[in-house]
């Protein structure tokens, strides 16, 4: 469930992958907070890769939801990873930055147990990220997820990263 911290009938909300099974859900209880202005990205409206086509999606946006990826199961990360890193890593670079140019208020994003280490201490930890490499069947998925998670990480300003 969405905290309601802010007053969401007055924010304008992006939602990428909005359509997809996470955001479908976080679409929902937008709705429930009374979100009256609420885009939902598709890939045939915007290409999430591109930073213009991202630039668009942001602008006038207070709060993005960045829930877009390209991920599509273990036996896509095996035939394609190197397709499936390239897609992550740009539409983590581009929204990262397109949101701080067009100061966008809240940049909320989700990461993914596929950026720990396959042999991670269980219950998993965040400070555990950084010791090893990924399994190998979704490598591609989870590196670029770190990626996106160290770019945050350098930044921190009022973007947030939900783990």
């Amino acid at each position: 469930m969405i905290k309601n911290s802010l007053n969401w009938s007055e924010k304008k909300v992006l939602v990428t992958g909005g359509n997809g099974f996470l955001g479908s859900h976080v679409v929902h209880e937008l709705k429930n907070l009374n979100v009256r202005d609420m885009i939902i990205t598709s890939s045939k409206d915007y290409d999430l890769r591109n930073k213009i086509d991202f630039k668009k999606a942001v602008k006038d946006v207070d709060v993005v939801f960045h829930l877009a990826s390209t991920s599509g199961g273990i036996l896509f990360l095996k035939e394609k990873p190197a397709e499936a890193f390239y897609d992550n890593i740009m539409m983590g670079v581009n929204i990262i930055h397109e949101a701080m140019e067009a100061n966008v208020e809240k940049l909320i994003t989700v990461g993914t147990i596929s950026s720990y280490p396959k042999f991670a201490p269980i219950p998993f930890n965040e400070k555990n990220m950084w010791d090893g490499y990924p399994d190998e069947t979704n490598a591609s998925y989870g590196m670029a997820k770190k990626c996106f998670w160290f770019n945050l990480k350098l930044i921190e300003n009022n973007l947030i990263l939900v783990l």
